[in-house]
C-alpha cells in the first residue's frame, strides 16, 4: 500500500493511457509490480518519459531487465 502512494503522484498526473469505455486507466499497479498501458507507441513514449522524470525526482529505480 506504501508504494501505491509513493507512486500515485506520477499516475494521477500523467495524463496519457486508454479509455474503457468512460473510465481512463493509466497505469495498473500490483504489489511492486507496474503496468503502463497507451493506445499509441506515441502515448507509451510519453508515458515512459513521465516515468523517467519522476524516478528521477524521487529517486526510483525501474528494473529494465524485467520490462517489455
Amino acid at each position: 500500500m506504501l508504494y501505491l502512494l509513493y507512486i500515485d503522484g506520477f499516475l494521477s498526473n500523467a495524463g496519457v493511457g486508454c479509455y474503457f469505455g468512460p473510465i481512463f486507466v493509466g497505469a495498473l499497479a500490483y504489489a511492486d509490480d507496474l503496468l503502463l498501458l497507451a493506445p499509441t507507441p506515441c502515448v507509451m513514449r510519453k508515458l515512459l518519459a513521465v516515468c523517467d522524470n519522476y524516478a528521477q525526482e524521487y529517486s526510483i529505480k525501474f528494473n529494465a531487465k524485467k520490462s517489455n
